[in-house]
């Protein structure tokens, strides 16, 4: 649990460099808005600077870049309606600035509390600048843009559906059963130990083949002529599982005994392979917690085939006159 933060500033500490009374801030913003200021690219346009920024000590305790952004996100959410700064007419709440934050890719997340909540702001900042001059140009009443606005919503509050059917199958109790039957008692996943050695040509491929006949080292013919970076430990995959490998490669390493090597070369986009198996093992069997995240896709995705199956095959399909003739 992340330490809680103090709340962000209001907006009437929100101020400006060199403008520090609140008419001026308002003045301010409003003439970068109407001057189209805020598409110019800057880092931060309005040259806002938050009196009371989420502070950095407190999020930097956070390593895990994900958890950051989520950490001051839920943050902003603690009091999501609250006026961040005010574009014209247009407020920016702490939720608008937690959405933006939500959807920053993980990497943003290493930087500090304050960058983040800026560059949202900023983000933000320019949306509203651009809804206003959109507003003004009466774009809001052109019927293809409404047209395009009522797709768009259709496919936000489908998409809400069907994440409330997903998340309503993923219960504490389905978890379980599907864990019982699926991993309960059941060896963990088998595993082979290959070693391979990659090469541009088929003809290179079978005169490795031919020196391993001879009774040439595995180790050594990798180290020499494999184009894999695992060349230099001698081709060693270490275990891996089928599905860890392409398909071509997983039939051919599971239908190997440990010490046979591959008959024919191995056909693949990136060239050709010579496989040899080290061994043979099962993994240990999956605990509730490791085997969850699976659990959960496993899931979702039957409830989602299943709310879609059901919604068709109960909806009325009625094609107009002209489109039912041949």
């Amino acid at each position: 649990m992340p330490p809680r933060m103090p709340h962000v500033a209001p907006p009437s500490t929100v101020i400006l460099a060199h403008e520090p009374t609140p008419r001026a801030t308002a003045a301010r913003v409003l003439a970068l808005t109407l001057g189209g200021l805020l598409l110019c690219g800057a880092a931060d346009p309005t040259g806002t600077q938050p009196a009371t920024p989420p502070p950095a000590a407190a999020l930097n305790v956070i390593h895990d870049p994900a958890a950051m952004l989520n950490a001051l996100a839920d943050h902003l959410d603690a009091d999501p309606n609250h006026v961040a700064l005010q574009i014209g007419p247009l407020p920016i709440t702490q939720d608008d600035l937690a959405g933006v934050i939500r959807t920053m890719p993980p990497s943003m997340g290493n930087l500090s509390g304050p960058d983040l909540y800026h560059r949202a702001l900023d983000v933000m900042a320019r949306q509203k600048a651009m809804v206003l001059h959109a507003r003004q140009e009466h774009l809001d009443q052109d019927p293809t843009l409404i047209h395009e606005g009522q797709i768009a919503f259709e496919r936000i509050i489908s998409d809400a559906w069907l994440k409330r059917q997903a998340d309503a199958a993923v219960t504490e109790e389905a978890l379980r059963a599907r864990f019982d039957h699926d991993f309960a008692n059941s060896p963990g996943p088998a595993e082979v130990r290959a070693r391979i050695i990659l090469v541009p040509t088929e003809v290179e491929a079978d005169t490795v083949i031919q020196q391993l006949r001879a009774g040439a080292d595995f180790i050594e013919l990798a180290r020499a002529h494999s184009k894999d970076p695992t060349a230099a430990k001698g081709g060693d995959l270490g275990f891996v599982t089928s599905d860890a490998t392409t398909p071509e490669l997983g039939a051919v390493m599971f239908s190997l005994a440990p010490g046979q090597f591959t008959a024919y070369p191995v056909a693949t986009l990136m060239g050709y392979f010579v496989i040899r198996v080290e061994g043979r093992r099962n993994r240990q069997p999956l605990t509730f917690e490791e085997a969850r995240p699976r659990l959960e896709r496993e899931l979702r995705a039957e409830a989602v085939k299943t709310s879609i199956g059901a919604l068709l095959a109960n909806v009325k399909v009625v094609l107009p006159a002209a489109a039912a003739k041949p």
